[in-house]
């Protein structure tokens, strides 16, 4: 049987299973995300339609509908092998990638709350697809490879055809450069990711004596949580790197990392044990980073396939990334609300919403001309826009303005992160309920204060690395849902800059 590579050795096609591997992410990828994946690999317009073309003959079936090889088959060739376990009860073959689950598994499935230790054996596992069509399959032991298989070009396309039996069993044994579950790879490139978490990126982030002690601490003790956190580092490596090729380097190597993460991510979510639930949530908030980063770069380290939970970028699911950056609890709402296309849940109050305007009134480092631009806004919104629609509509507004200055006093009051963050953060969560309708509406008052509130983000972008133009983006998107209007759009086309 041959199999076909496309593009330079980019796409393995499995004739057998019908399925297009990715050979530098490992995984293979869904019909409908083709063109988006080969954008990802710089493949751009003629060439990325020539492939298209030439895949268009290939058969592909959609996740549900592979058939996975049965138990014992040799590894598939690119796709990484998973140290896990399955399920020993008699006619269950469920498989899993953690100790965890299984046990979880035989409780709610077998009855069995403490189950012996035989109640799973180590296996190899390998996936086809990632994310929400994640599914396990059983497969023999890796061997070594002897080789590659010779290749010819017919048609556009690259054939990679059979060896002997051996040689084929073999190839596709092949171990992959990085592969998924413990034991950890402990190599220098690794262990310098984690230094420069603990000593630059853990102080970038905020809330960072948690970044520094509870999650580290969760990451010795789980190897998912442990590629998040390398994945975060590897991700402000490629923010800080002056060069392309050392940016495009360190982004690479997130995504390895990720796609380690996202299989103990897809299982967490489902957990409910109270130390679980932390797990989760500390999993919930790199993706918050995550999804920041994904929107600022551009880069391929987020995956739709890859890990459910990527959004396009947009104001509700900015704001409500933001507060999952810094509240656990937040995150994990945020995570489990992604499809939410009509932003019925734009900004979440925490318990802590309150804030100590005493000390937001102290600070004497926020600049003049910045807290003047806010309390004179409400006159030049009334000089360019409309009657307001009702006497709460006009209220909200004015409450925004309020707390906008008292939060701008907080992000000046010292040049630390945390205060920084807290004064941007903070402001979403002082919004009325009223007034987050009256985003969510598109209300043109409400979208202005929402684009001057973005100063504060801009102020905050000079402290995180994962905001940098995030400002830029909202002011934008803003000024695409105000009306046609030369004097409204320009109370937010001044802000630019």
């Amino acid at each position: 049987m041959s199999t076909t590579l496309v593009s330079h050795d980019l796409l393995l096609y499995n004739a057998k299973h019908k399925v297009l591997i990715c050979r530098e992410c490992k995984y293979a990828i869904q019909k409908s995300a083709l063109g988006s994946h080969l954008l990802r690999h710089k493949i751009y317009r003629g060439e990325r339609q020539r492939l298209l073309s030439s895949i268009a003959r290939l058969e592909l079936l959609e996740p549900d509908d592979v058939q996975l090889p049965p138990a014992g088959s040799p590894s598939v060739h690119g796709l990484p092998i998973i140290s896990g376990y399955r399920c020993t009860a008699t006619g269950c073959d469920s498989r899993y990638a953690s100790s965890k689950r299984v046990r979880r598994h035989c409780s709610e499935s077998h009855g069995v709350s403490d189950p012996p230790e035989s109640f799973a054996r180590s296996v190899n596992l390998q996936t086809f697809f990632r994310g929400t069509k994640l599914r396990y399959f059983e497969v023999d032991s890796p061997k070594a490879t002897p080789g590659r298989p010779p290749i010819t070009r017919e048609g556009g396309l690259v054939h990679q055809h059979s060896l002997s039996t051996a040689a084929t069993s073999a190839a596709r044994t092949q171990l992959p450069e990085f592969t998924s579950g413990p034991p950890y790879d402990f190599n220098m490139e690794t262990l310098r990711y984690f230094h420069h978490f603990m000593t630059t990126t853990s102080l970038t982030l905020p809330g960072e004596k948690r970044w520094q002690n509870d999650v580290v601490a969760q990451a010795l003790r789980l190897h998912w949580l442990m590629c998040g956190l390398l994945a975060i580092s590897a991700s402000h490596l490629a923010a800080l790197a002056e060069d392309e090729t050392t940016k495009q380097r360190h982004q690479k190597r997130s995504t390895r990392f990720l796609q380690d993460f996202s299989t103990g991510w897809e299982e967490a979510k489902y957990d409910s044990g109270e130390a679980e639930v932390e797990e989760a949530k500390t999993g919930a908030q790199m993706l918050c980073i995550q999804r920041c980063c994904h929107w600022i770069s551009g880069s391929p380290a987020l995956d739709q396939e890859l890990i459910s939970g990527l959004v396009p970028f947009r104001l509700q699911s900015f704001t409500m990334t933001l507060q999952g950056c810094i509240d656990a609890d937040s995150a994990l709402q945020t995570a489990a609300n992604t499809d939410d296309p009509l932003g019925e849940t734009f900004l979440r109050a925490r318990k802590d919403s309150v804030l100590d305007s005493s000390n937001a009134s102290v600070s004497i480092n926020a600049p003049p001309a910045l807290l003047e631009r806010f309390r004179n806004l409400p006159y030049r919104m009334a000089d360019a826009l409309e009657k307001p629609d009702s006497a709460a509509d006009f209220f909200a507004t004015l409450s925004a303005i309020d707390s906008l200055v008292e939060c701008c006093s907080l992000s000046y009051a010292s040049d630390d992160v945390g205060a920084v963050w807290d004064g941007m953060e903070s402001w979403l969560r002082r919004l009325s309920g009223h007034f987050n309708l009256m985003v969510r509406r598109r209300s043109p008052a409400a979208l202005i204060v929402l684009a001057h509130w973005s100063l504060l983000v801009e102020r905050a972008e000079r402290y995180c690395w994962f905001l940098r133009g995030s400002a830029t983006k909202v002011r934008r998107q803003i000024i695409g849902e105000l009306p046609e209007d030369s004097t409204v759009q320009s109370l937010v086309e001044n802000l630019m800059g």
